[in-house]
């Protein structure tokens, strides 16, 4: 599919999608924000709150010929837009020769790389819509005893009350959530902490704290330690690497659903373009003479996405929790 700059490869193109399913296994923001494709980049859809959740209006019809209330089934309807996302990545005409498969060895490589990068990237866009919103987190600070405390397991009167603290977290969401993600270095203050050891009593025979029985304790049904770090600082001189949670010291609170027109925490769109045969993912590559010793030719990756917040009455977070 030639274009005046380039040629769209919808075998790449596919492969870019396939890629990104495995990438988005060790991620957790398309959990909390599941991807929904969509015909173009501008749209309504529906974004909800208590009253759209359990209002039951007036159901009687009085009279011979009366009519019934009309009810508006969805929430209320919104604008979005999406922004295109991209990454090109230059390949040596040298490099170019060896083929794996129907692909050229080094734009499947390159364009594997570039898509584990965009897909880092959206979620980190996805942590900070999430951590960012007004009104529905708690901050924690300093050492004690209660659950606005800092958590330590370091005894129970300087660790904080993780226990009181999710409980009240939980309670501000409507819907009781279904999801609570950490990461690495919170799951380390509370894998043995002397105040979630007690309410798990002496059915916790290891005596330690684990997703399974987090989520048991809370009743969760998916407990998720976050494992991607990433920096997202500009490069350097010195190519210095300071890598950090993309969910920070936080605990997210989600109540999460697939379906398009139900209350959620909040959905991702992606624009689907037909000629790349794809979802969600454009593929282009061109030609470039003025590069490597003999020229050479660019792979860029691109997708076009928004990431939506659904109903931000179904989100809560505890931050700064260590």
């Amino acid at each position: 599919m030639a274009r005046e700059k380039g040629y769209v490869s919808p075998l790449l193109s596919n492969l870019a999608v396939d890629y990104s399913f495995k990438i988005r296994e060790g991620l957790v923001g398309p959990i909390i924000f599941p991807r929904i494709p969509v015909g173009k980049p501008s749209g309504k859809y529906a974004v909800f709150d208590k009253e759209a959740a359990f209002k039951v209006p007036d159901t009687t019809m009085a009279g011979e010929r009366s009519r019934a209330k009309e009810f508006a089934a969805s929430g209320k309807m919104e604008s979005y837009a999406t922004i295109p996302h991209g990454l090109k990545a230059f390949i040596d005409k040298a490099d170019l020769e060896f083929m794996d498969g129907p692909f050229k060895l080094w734009e499947r490589r390159k364009t594997e790389l570039l898509v584990s990068k965009l897909e880092v990237a959206q979620e980190k866009r996805i942590a900070n819509t999430i951590l960012n919103l007004q009104g529905r987190s708690a901050v924690l600070s300093g050492s004690g005893a209660a659950k606005t405390n800092k958590w330590s397991a370091a005894s129970t009167t300087t660790g904080g009350d993780p226990v009181a603290a999710i409980k009240d977290a939980v309670n501000q969401c409507f819907f009781r959530p279904n999801l609570m993600i950490f990461n690495e270095a919170v799951y380390d203050a509370l894998e043995y902490h002397p105040v979630l050891l007690k309410y798990l009593g002496e059915a916790n025979l290891i005596k330690k704290v684990d997703e399974a029985n987090l989520a048991k304790l809370f009743r969760i049904d998916r407990v998720i330690i976050s494992k991607g770090k990433a920096d997202f600082g500009k490069q350097n001189a010195g190519g210095t690497v300071n890598p950090a949670s993309i969910w920070g010291d936080a605990v997210i609170l989600a109540h999460t659903s697939d379906e398009w027109d139900q209350p959620c925490a909040g959905k991702t769109v992606a624009v689907q373009y037909a000629e790349a045969d794809n979802q969600g993912y454009v593929v282009r590559t061109w030609d470039e003479e003025d590069g490597g010793m003999l020229g050479g030719e660019y792979v860029q990756v691109a997708h076009d996405t928004a990431e939506l917040v659904v109903c931000k009455e179904l989100i809560y977070s505890i931050k700064e929790v260590l």
